[in-house]
């Protein structure tokens, strides 16, 4: 078989693939000499659908037409806008799979490829969009497995649109009133898995602030936050080692302050309240608790492309009514789900900020080393 150029290609109609889906083959980005081979057809066992193949002209690999959406290796794909859904309004894993009369092992699965779905999605939607407003920024506590291992997910959010640009986390040793017994179990945890980074709530602000003030379109940028003297540390350390970045005037208002929204925390402070309010994983005493980090910070990026392309920015605003995306000028129109989930995006090609590329890329390791350890166990493998 010979190898069609792409213009021949082209010519015959249906799919044609932008790039071979293989990381390790040299074109897996986009590039205009790369050439493909149509490589037969098969029919899809759950719905009799035949589907083109390919070959790579450069790896030699062969893959086909669904390898370009989101519903590759799924035997229901037509579960995760259902699940999307009922995962943002707050549904657990068993409450969402009790719903659809699925496993909760099913739904686990695909929030975890929805969550690496929307980190693309949001990073490829703001990959050349600049911030012009002022940014507010604070910290939201929850913890993962039990109650011993606390962290804090750092939110970045515009002061006048409410969209939510970016998010850290940083792990945190637990504190407040325990028992003589309590605090043994702490030190045995401690002794076994090492204790929290003290600077971890400053580490993932400078990482939050590193990303944010690059993007700024003006040469100074106001930034609130309320009086954690970390995210001060942050900053400091921030313009010391970045000079070149924009200068920053920093208001700080009291956490004791009432959150109405007169407070200029405000828009981070609802942020925080809808994680809490539409996520199971997060509610006050509850059983729904997030049982791995990777798996809380999969969720918050769900929530954060629910909250800033689907949600209405305000429920009460009157027609027509808007999105954060379309008030930060991102979008132009509100997104539905189908919207969202209709392509595949390759983490190669989107150049992820470090820390979200270790949330991307730790499922699947976790994915592999699954069956010799456990998940609590997994989290402090890497």
């Amino acid at each position: 078989m010979v190898n069609l150029p792409r213009e021949s290609a082209r010519r015959q109609g249906g799919f044609q693939p932008p790039h071979c889906p293989h990381p390790s083959c040299a074109f897996h980005r986009r590039h205009p000499h790369w050439r493909f081979v149509r490589n037969g057809h098969h029919v899809r066992k759950r719905d009799g659908k035949r589907i083109q193949d390919f070959r790579c002209s450069s790896c030699g690999r062969r893959f086909c037409a669904s390898t370009f959406t989101l519903k590759y290796w799924l035997r229901r794909p037509e579960l995760l806008a259902p699940i999307a859904t009922l995962v943002t309004e707050g549904a657990a894993f068993r409450q969402a799979a009790r719903v659809l009369g699925i496993s909760p092992n099913t739904v686990a699965r695909h929030v975890a490829r929805l969550g690496r779905h929307c980190l693309l999605l949001h990073h490829a939607l703001l990959r050349n969009h600049q911030v012009t407003e002022p940014l507010v920024f604070d910290g939201f506590e929850t913890f993962e497995h039990s109650q011993f291992f606390p962290f804090h997910v750092n939110l970045g959010v515009g002061a006048e649109s409410w969209f939510v640009y970016h998010f850290t986390h940083s792990p945190l040793r637990r504190k407040g009133r325990m028992t003589k017994g309590q605090k043994r179990k702490r030190a045995e945890l401690e002794k076994r898995f090492g204790r929290p980074d003290p600077k971890a709530v400053e580490h993932g602000a400078y990482s939050l602030l590193g990303h944010l003030l690059p993007k700024a379109a003006h040469p100074s940028v106001t930034l609130h936050s309320d009086d954690h003297p970390a995210y001060r540390r942050a900053l400091r350390r921030l313009r010391h080692e970045n000079p070149q970045l924009p200068s920053v005037l920093h208001k700080i208002t009291s956490s004791k302050a009432r959150r109405t929204q007169d407070n200029p925390l405000f828009p981070v402070n609802l942020a925080d309240l809808l994680l809490r309010h539409g996520s199971a994983n997060h509610r006050r005493e509850t059983i729904a608790f997030s049982k791995r980090c990777q798996s809380a910070m999969e969720r918050v990026a769900l929530f954060t492309v629910w909250r800033n392309y689907v949600k209405k920015r305000r429920e009460k605003e009157s027609w027509p009514a808007q999105t954060a995306a379309m008030r930060a000028g991102v979008l132009d129109h509100a997104l539905i789900w189908r919207e969202i989930l209709k392509r595949r995006l390759f983490p190669a090609s989107s150049a992820l900020p470090k820390v979200w590329k270790d949330y991307y890329w730790k499922r699947v390791r976790t994915l592999v080393l699954g069956n010799r350890q456990s998940g609590h166990d997994l989290k402090y493998a890497f």
